[in-house]
C-alpha cells in the first residue's frame, strides 16, 4: 500500500483549508517559540542567581566560621562564651565586612542570647528544630535556610571536648544578588529577541510548507506538484535554527554572567585578604616580627581549602619581595602564569609591614561558566519536555496532528514492509496505515462539509481513544509532577521533624515517610481494576487528586514524624491509585495491537515529570521556602483534578467492554489466576521486578552517594540522573510503536535486559563520573526497551479471543498484579544495595545487581521458549 492507494481526497482540498493551516501553523510556531525561549530564560536566570548566591554564601560562611574559630580559641583556654569580652567586637567586624549581612548573633545551647549585632527581628526567623539539628550534629556543620524575609546561615560552636555549646546565626539579604540576576536575564532577553523572532518565522514557514506537501500527497493529482526539495529545505532550516538558537542563548548567557561572576570572586578574594590581614596585624601589634610569624603556611593553606575559588595567598614585604606564598592544592605543582591571574592586595596597617595579596584565576571563572553552559543546554531540554506535555491536547486538536500521523504511518509502513520479508506480522497491525490515512482524510474533509458525528460518544472510535489517552497522560503528568517537585527538599524537611525516639538518626527519620509512601503505593495497585469496574473513572481520578491535594497541604504543617508518616502514606495511596487507574483505563480503551503505545504514553508522562519537576521544585523551595513548595505540589494535583474532569470515559463504557468478553473472575481469585499463569509470572519476575530493583539501586542510592564520595557537587549528580530520563523519554515511545507494528514483545524485553546488564557492567569498565553517566544512559535505554512491551505481554496473555476458552483473569487484573509485584523491587532494593555496598563498594554493588538482572533474564528466556499457541482467530498468542 502506497500513498496513491490511500489518497481519496478531492482536488481542491488544500485551498479550502489553507487559511486554517496558516493560522494553526502560526499558533504552533508562536507557542513553541514563547515556551522554548521563555522557560529557558527563566531557568537560565535561576541558574545565574544560584551561581552568584553560592559564591556569596561561601563568603558569609567563612565569616561565620571565623567568628566561631576565634571564640573556640578562647574556650580552649578556659574562657567561657559569656566571659569573652571581644565576642561583641567580632560580630561587629563581621557585620561591617559583609554588605549582604543584616544581623549576626550567638545563642547558647540553652537558648540564651550571648551577643548580637543588627536588628533582633531577624532572630525570630530561626526555628527551634534548626538550632537543635546543629547542636545534635556530631560533625562540624554549616546550614543555610531560606525564608521570605532573609536567608539564614548557622554553625555550631564547640568547646575543647568537641561538644556543641552554642550556635552562631547570620541573617543576610540576597536581594542585591537577585537584582543582578534579573539584570542579566533582561540583557539575555534583549540579545535573544532576534533569535526568538528568527526561530518563530522559520518554524512557521517550515510547518506551512510541510503541511502543504502532505496535503499534496493526499490529493489524486498531488504527485505532479510534489516538490521534495522544498521539504528538504524546510527540514534543513529547522535543524539549523534549532541548533543555532540554543548556541546563541548560551553565548548570550555567558557574556552577561561573566562580569557578575568575576565581581563575586573579587569580593571573595578581598574578604579573605581582609580577614587574614587583621590576624597578621594583631600578631604584629603584639611585637612579633614578620620573619618570626610561624604557621603562616598552614594558615594560608586552611584559607585556600575553605575558598576553592582562590588560587594563592602571598605575604609581601615592605620592598615587594615575597616572604610567604601558598598555592591551592590543585596548583601546588603547576602554578599559573601571572597573565591568567587576578589579585586583590591590601596593605598591612603596621608601618613598613608590607602587603597581603590574594589571587584567583580566570580558569575558575571559565570553569564555572562551562558548568553553567551544560545547565543552559539542559534548560532547553526541560523547556521542550514541559512544552510537549502542556500543549499536547492543543496539538492533537489541530489539523497538523492528523497530517503528522499520516507521515508517521508512511514511515512505519516502510519499516513493516521490510520486517514482513522475514517475519510474520499480525493482521491487525497491518491495517494501521490504512486506518491512519482514513482518519486524516475524515478530519480534513470535515472542515469542508461539517456534519454531526457521534465520535465523541463512540468508545470504539480511534479519535475518541486518542483524545482520552491525551487527557490521561496530562493527568498522570501533573500527579507525578507533584511528587517530583518534592525531590530536592523533602528529605531535608523530613529529617528535621520531631522524632518519637531521640535515638533515631536524622537519616532514619527521613526514611520512615519515604518507606510509608512506597508501601501504600504498592498496596494500592491491586485496587485499580475494582475501582474502575465499580465507579466512574473520571470521578475516581478527581477524588484521588483531591485527596492528594489535602495530604500535600497538610504535610507542610507536619512537625512530628507520626503525622508526617501518616500524611505521606495517604499521598502514596493517592499517587498509586491515580497511576493504576490511568493505566487500567488505557488497557480498557485501547485495542491489543496498540496497547504498548497507549501504555508508553503513561510511562512517558511520569518520565517527563522526572525531567521537569526537580529543577522547578528546587527553585521554588530556594526562593520561597519549603511551605510554598508543598503548596506548588498541591496546585499540581488541583490541576490534575481539573484535567480529569474533562475525561469522558464512563462506567457504561466499562460495562460494554465487559459484555464483549472482559468479565472475568473477580476479586482475589482473579489475581491468583494471574500468579498461576506461567507466561505472565515469568515476565513479572524475570523482567519487571529486576528492572525496578536495578532502577532504585542505581538512581536512588548509588548515584547520590557515589557522586558525593567523588566530591562532585549535587549539580553533577543531577545531570547524571537526567541522562537516564532523557534516554528513556527519547526511545520509549519509538520502541512501543515498533513493538506494536511488528507484533513482537519478547525480543524487546530480552534486548532491554541485555542493555541493563551492560549498564551495570559499565561501572567496572569506566571510572568515576564517566562510568556513572554511561551506566545511567544505558539503563535508560534498556528500560525504555522493556517498559511498554513487558506490560503489553503480561496483559495480552489474558486478552479474550474468539474461539478460545474464557480467561480466568482480566488484563486489568494482570496489570494490577504486575505493578504490585514490581513495586516489591522498590522496597527490597535499598536493603540489597546497602549490603552490597558494604561488601563490595559502589561499583561492586551495581555489578552484583547486574548479575541478578542477567540471571533473571536468562531464566525468563528459558521459561518463554515454549512456542506461542495460535487461537481460532489466527492471531498468535504472545
Amino acid at each position: 500500500m502506497n500513498s496513491r492507494t490511500v489518497a481519496s481526497a478531492p482536488i481542491g482540498l488544500a485551498p479550502t483549508i489553507a487559511l486554517r493551516l496558516r493560522r494553526e501553523a502560526l499558533l504552533c510556531a508562536a507557542i513553541f517559540t514563547l515556551m522554548l525561549f521563555g522557560l529557558s530564560l527563566l531557568l537560565i536566570a535561576w541558574r545565574t542567581e544560584q551561581l552568584l548566591t553560592q559564591l556569596s554564601q561561601e563568603r558569609v560562611a567563612r565569616l561565620v566560621l571565623q567568628v566561631n574559630s576565634e571564640s573556640e580559641r578562647g574556650l580552649r583556654f578556659g574562657v567561657g562564651l559569656s566571659d569573652q569580652q571581644g565576642l561583641q567586637g567580632q560580630l561587629g567586624r563581621a557585620l561591617a565586612q559583609e554588605p549582604l549581612m543584616r544581623a549576626i548573633w550567638v545563642t547558647s545551647d540553652r537558648g540564651e542570647l550571648l551577643a548580637s549585632e543588627g536588628p533582633r527581628s531577624y532572630q525570630r526567623l530561626v526555628q527551634a528544630p534548626w538550632t537543635a539539628a546543629l547542636l545534635a550534629s556530631s560533625t562540624p556543620l554549616t546550614t543555610t535556610r531560606s525564608t521570605p524575609t532573609a536567608s539564614l546561615m548557622g554553625s555550631a560552636l564547640r568547646d575543647a571536648s568537641g561538644s556543641a555549646v552554642a550556635v552562631t546565626w547570620a541573617a543576610f539579604d540576597l536581594q542585591a544578588i537577585r537584582e543582578q540576576a534579573r539584570d542579566a536575564a533582561f540583557t539575555m532577553l534583549l540579545r535573544g529577541l532576534p533569535l526568538a523572532l528568527t526561530t518563530f518565522v522559520v518554524m512557521w514557514w517550515a510547518l506551512l510548507q510541510w503541511s502543504r506537501q502532505v496535503l499534496a500527497s493526499l490529493e489524486r493529482s498531488g504527485s505532479a506538484r510534489h516538490r521534495p526539495h522544498v521539504r528538504a529545505t524546510a527540514v534543513a532550516l529547522c535543524l539549523l535554527v534549532l541548533t543555532l538558537a540554543p548556541m546563541g542563548m548560551v553565548w548570550s548567557a555567558r557574556e552577561a554572567v561573566r562580569p557578575l561572576v568575576s565581581q563575586q570572586l573579587e569580593n571573595n578574594a578581598r574578604d579573605v585578604a581582609q580577614t587574614l590581614g587583621s590576624e597578621i596585624d594583631r600578631a604584629l601589634r603584639l611585637g612579633i616580627p614578620q620573619t618570626h610569624l610561624h604557621g603562616l603556611q598552614e594558615l594560608f593553606a586552611t584559607k585556600l581549602e575553605q575558598a576553592p575559588e582562590l588560587s594563592y595567598i602571598a605575604l609581601r614585604g615592605a620592598h615587594e619581595n615575597t616572604a610567604h606564598i601558598t598555592w591551592a592544592n590543585a596548583l601546588a605543582h603547576a602554578p599559573l602564569s601571572a597573565a591568567s591571574l587576578e589579585r586583590q592586595t591590601i596593605a598591612l596597617k603596621q608601618q613598613g609591614s608590607g602587603s597581603l595579596a590574594v589571587g584567583y584565576s580566570h580558569n575558575y571563572v571559565d570553569g564555572q561558566l562551562r558548568g553553567m553552559v551544560i545547565d543552559l543546554v539542559l534548560a532547553f531540554v526541560i523547556a521542550i519536555v514541559l512544552m510537549r506535555e502542556v500543549t499536547r491536547g492543543l496539538w492533537r486538536k489541530s489539523l497538523l496532528h492528523p497530517l503528522l500521523q499520516f507521515e508517521e504511518g508512511r514511515i512505519w509502513q516502510r519499516i513493516r514492509t521490510v520486517w514482513e520479508r522475514n517475519h510474520t506480522v499480525l493482521p491487525q497491525t497491518a491495517d494501521n496505515d490504512a486506518r491512519l490515512a482514513k482518519e486524516c482524510l475524515q478530519q480534513l474533509q470535515s472542515t469542508i462539509a461539517p456534519q454531526k458525528t457521534h465520535d465523541a460518544d463512540n468508545t470504539q472510535s480511534p479519535a475518541w481513544v486518542s483524545g482520552q489517552i491525551t487527557l490521561l497522560r496530562l493527568t498522570v503528568f501533573l500527579i507525578a509532577l507533584s511528587e517530583e517537585l518534592l525531590r530536592p527538599f523533602f528529605t531535608v524537611f523530613a529529617s528535621e521533624v520531631q522524632a518519637a525516639d531521640s535515638r533515631l538518626s536524622p537519616a532514619m527519620v527521613a526514611g520512615m515517610p519515604v518507606a510509608a509512601f512506597m508501601a501504600t503505593l504498592a498496596l494500592t495497585q491491586v485496587a485499580g481494576p475494582s475501582i474502575v469496574r465499580r465507579f466512574d473513572l473520571r470521578w475516581s481520578l478527581m477524588a484521588v487528586a483531591l485527596v492528594g491535594t489535602c495530604a500535600m497541604a497538610a504535610t507542610s504543617m507536619a512537625r512530628d514524624v507520626h503525622s508526617l508518616v501518616a500524611l505521606r502514606a495517604l499521598a502514596g495511596v493517592a499517587y498509586g491509585l491515580g497511576f493504576i487507574i490511568a493505566q487500567t483505563a488505557v488497557v480498557r480503551i485501547t485495542p491489543g495491537q496498540r496497547r504498548a503505545r497507549g501504555l508508553s504514553e503513561i510511562s512517558a508522562a511520569i518520565v517527563a515529570a522526572g525531567i521537569v519537576g526537580p529543577p522547578f521544585g528546587g527553585m521554588i523551595a530556594a526562593r520561597a521556602g519549603d511551605a510554598v513548595g508543598f503548596v506548588a505540589c498541591a496546585l499540581c494535583l488541583i490541576a490534575a483534578a481539573l484535567v480529569a474532569l474533562r475525561l469522558s470515559i464512563r462506567r457504561q463504557a466499562v460495562v460494554a467492554n465487559q459484555s464483549a468478553g472482559l468479565a472475568t473472575t473477580g476479586g482475589w481469585r482473579g489475581y491468583m489466576a494471574v500468579l498461576r499463569e506461567p507466561r505472565a509470572i515469568m515476565v513479572i519476575l524475570g523482567a519487571a521486578l529486576p528492572a525496578r530493583l536495578v532502577a532504585v539501586t542505581v538512581l536512588s542510592v548509588v548515584v547520590p552517594l557515589y557522586m558525593s564520595a567523588l566530591q562532585q557537587p549535587p549539580a553533577v549528580a543531577g545531570r547524571v540522573l537526567l541522562l537516564y530520563f532523557l534516554c528513556f523519554a527519547a526511545t520509549s515511545t519509538l520502541v512501543a510503536h515498533w513493538s506494536d507494528i511488528t507484533g513482537q514483545r519478547k525480543s524487546f524485553i530480552y534486548l532491554g535486559g541485555l542493555l541493563s546488564v551492560l549498564a551495570c557492567a559499565s561501572m567496572v569498565l569506566f571510572d568515576g563520573a564517566t562510568g556513572m553517566a554511561v551506566c545511567c544512559a544505558l539503563l535508560g535505554l534498556g528500560q525504555a526497551f522493556q517498559s511498554a512491551p513487558q506490560i503489553a505481554l503480561a496483559t495480552e496473555v489474558f486478552e479474550p479471543r474468539q474461539g478460545t476458552q474464557e480467561s480466568s483473569a482480566s488484563p486489568e487484573q494482570a496489570l494490577a498484579a504486575f505493578r504490585f509485584i514490581e513495586r516489591a523491587g522498590s522496597i527490597v532494593a535499598p536493603f540489597v544495595t546497602a549490603v552490597a555496598i558494604t561488601a563490595w563498594g559502589y561499583a561492586g554493588a551495581v555489578l552484583a545487581v547486574g548479575l541478578i538482572v542477567a540471571t533473571a533474564t536468562l531464566a525468563m528466556m528459558a521459561g518463554l521458549r515454549k512456542p506461542a499457541h495460535v487461537g481460532a482467530s489466527g492471531a498468535p498468542q504472545p
